[in-house]
């Protein structure tokens, strides 16, 4: 079952395997500026809308069918290299703009013993729209 992307990430779930997320969060905001006129209090003047964020913990798991390395790895290279994507969940776009990762951090909590390899890794990508 297609969960969701953003460019070739694809988030997933079959029988097969799974590229999945664990929480989402997503953050709208306006873009304001105080003005400090002598004598009386601030004037808050509306400025715009500013960029709507959002973020997942995606889940990379070695017996979810994800190579946890080379799949962090990949996230990291889209990031450095500056892709920018429609955000799709549910089959509906985040919203009509693209959006890029700012950040990727990743904990990896799983090793396989003997070897040390990692077996399951959670990785936090931060959205931010692409305007």
């Amino acid at each position: 079952m297609l969960i969701g992307s953003w460019g070739q990430v694809v988030f997933f779930v079959s029988g097969v395997g799974a590229l999945t997320f664990t929480e989402l969060t997503q953050d709208s905001s306006g873009r304001w500026v105080n003005h400090e006129p002598i004598n009386t209090a601030p004037i808050s003047q509306f400025l715009g809308p500013g960029q709507d964020e959002a973020e997942i913990k995606v889940v990379l798991a070695r017996m979810l069918g994800v190579d946890p390395t080379s799949e962090f790895e990949s996230l990291r290279q889209l990031v450095r290299n500056g892709e920018n994507h429609p955000l799709i969940l549910n089959g509906t776009p985040l919203s009509g703009n693209m959006w890029y990762i700012e950040t990727i951090s990743g904990t990896s909590t799983k090793f396989a013993a003997g070897t040390g390899e990692i077996l399951w890794t959670e990785v936090t990508c931060k959205f931010k729209e692409y305007l």
